[in-house]
């Protein structure tokens, strides 16, 4: 191994496959389990006090532990704890009043220690499930249980195609906190298997365990695939293993593409052997990673520098209590008690804090009118900002009065939409003294409206000619430039209403 700058160079092999076609599937059917890894929402890793973030620059937050220097020792993190134990009492299991770490022992030249400490024999959580049902996707509900939920520690970060036959080690990752959640094989599609992820995605957010991320890596997903003939035991199947899926498009691809390249073998009279695979997105085919290691060849043993966990009862009643209410409940209280559509449900749901900001938003106004604004003004602005409600800084508090000014008349939508800016901005004034500020005011006088239409339709005369012959289109450019005359002071609706009218009236000469 030689250095680069900060990153350590590591020679590097590929790996080749064969090329396959899609198989008919009739006769045939899936057996399908996940097991999905999730960055914990720590500030410091899960055996050392070094900083969780491994996105910072490369090999900056890094300590002895983590580069598995001689005589180090790990120390557990017990916020790391807590977290796992949200997560399992959030899936409605049991948190183990004992459990312990193990060493699962492989060689890989971004797991510094030569193994990885995990929960194989006694992890944190057991039991727990999540229903899918009817509404979210596949065709028939069906409860999909939870083996066991365990806490282990991150991998490095490899990057590879930097310098030709070498890839690139950030040990930042290294040590991060993951939980594992591992299903039992209850799953019988890529469909069923998306809708898992994404129900797990907002469990995990709603309840502050993760971020759940995966275009960032924070979550990934590992799948279990095996096939049977239709009217045979749904585990006689030699189960494959597709590694590192990030995303929810990339698993459904990889789980169709695998059930059809065994289905092809199967129905050639050829067996299917138990390997790791991986998926090539662009090809839309998996391949061969490393023939796939049965228990014993990871040697797992506990890990001696790593005591058991001892958990009460007490203080698994103290997390209890802290978790929100959960998504199930939360999705039939807003539509029972505000009407809401399951649309704007389901955005503000997947939003950590957004139901929160609803309901102090939503008191004493129309539900509804704040929902749309929500889904639609604030999401809008967050994604052009790529940023995080909670990351924010506007308040309910502010959103509220913004509501208040445009229901009472004193700002028209489209100065609603740049209070809404400004808030976003970091604006701390009142929305009271920004109106005051700006001079905004709602130009109720019809007359003054129909003269600056008036005068919009005599300056564009092919515009006023053109929607006469039914270019309808021309009527969006007509009411926008008599917006802009009014200096967007008149409601929109009171401009579209006499831009027709007069419009009319010109046909009707």
């Amino acid at each position: 191994m030689r250095q680069i700058g900060k990153l350590a160079l590591v020679a590097a092999r590929g790996f080749r496959y064969n090329g396959y076609s899609t198989a008919a599937a009739r006769g045939w059917r899936s057996t399908i389990g996940l097991e999905l890894h999730v960055q914990l929402l720590s500030k410091q890793k899960l055996f050392s006090a070094a900083s969780a973030k491994w996105d910072d620059a490369p090999n900056t937050n890094v300590c002895m532990v983590d580069a598995s220097i001689p005589g180090s020792l790990p120390r557990l993190n017990p916020h790391c704890v807590r977290l796992a134990a949200r997560a399992i009492l959030g899936l409605e299991g049991q948190v183990q009043q004992i459990s312990s770490f193990d060493r699962k022992h492989y060689f890989y030249l971004d797991q510094p220690l030569g193994y990885q400490i995990t929960q194989q024999q006694q992890p944190i959580g057991r039991g727990g499930f999540i229903d899918l049902c009817q509404a979210e996707g596949p065709d028939r509900s069906k409860r999909v249980r939870i083996h066991q939920l365990q806490l282990e520690q991150d991998t490095a970060k490899s990057i590879h195609d930097v310098y030709p036959g070498y890839f690139l080690v950030d040990l930042n990752r290294a040590g991060v906190a993951l939980i594992e959640i591992v299903t039992k094989p209850d799953l019988d599609s890529a469909e069923e298997a998306v809708q898992f992820v994404r129900k797990m995605q907002v469990l995990l957010r709603h309840i502050g365990v993760s971020n759940c991320n995966m275009e960032d890596g924070s979550m990934r997903c590992d799948v279990n695939v095996s096939v049977y003939r239709d009217g045979n035991n749904r585990l006689s199947g030699t189960r494959c293993e597709l590694k590192n899926l990030n995303s929810l498009k990339v698993i459904r691809n990889a789980i169709d593409a695998e059930v059809a390249r065994q289905i092809e073998l199967l129905a050639a009279g050829k067996a299917v052997e138990q390997e790791t695979r991986g998926f090539d997105a662009r090809s839309g085919r998996t391949f061969l990673v490393r023939s796939k290691e049965a228990a014993p060849d990871y040697r797992y043993m506990p890990d001696p520098d790593i005591p058991e966990v001892h958990i009460s009862g007490d203080w698994i009643k103290i997390v209890q209590k802290t978790l929100p209410e959960l998504p199930e409940v939360t999705r039939e209280r807003l539509l029972n008690q505000y009407s809401l559509t399951k649309e704007d449900i389901e955005i503000m749901i997947n939003e950590p804090g957004c139901v929160s900001f609803f309901e102090h938003s939503a008191a004493g106004r129309d539900p509804k009118r704040v929902a749309a604004w929500v889904t639609s003004e604030i999401f809008g602005q967050l994604s052009y900002r790529a940023q995080r409600l909670a990351d924010s800084p506007l308040t309910a508090a502010q959103f509220g009065q913004l509501l208040d000014s445009l229901g009472n008349d004193e700002i028209t939508s489209s100065q609603a939409k740049q209070l809404l800016i400004e808030f976003m901005d970091g604006e701390s004034r009142t929305a009271a003294e920004l109106i005051k500020a700006h001079g905004w005011k709602v130009l109720s006088d019809e007359s003054q409206i129909r003269k600056a239409a008036k005068d919009v339709l005599d300056m564009h005369p092919k515009e006023v000619s053109g929607y006469l012959k039914g270019q309808t289109r021309r009527l969006n450019f007509l009411i926008g430039k008599t917006m802009q005359v009014t200096k967007g002071q008149a409601r929109p609706q009171d401009v579209s209403r006499i831009v027709k009218e007069l419009l009319e009236s010109k046909g009707a000469d």
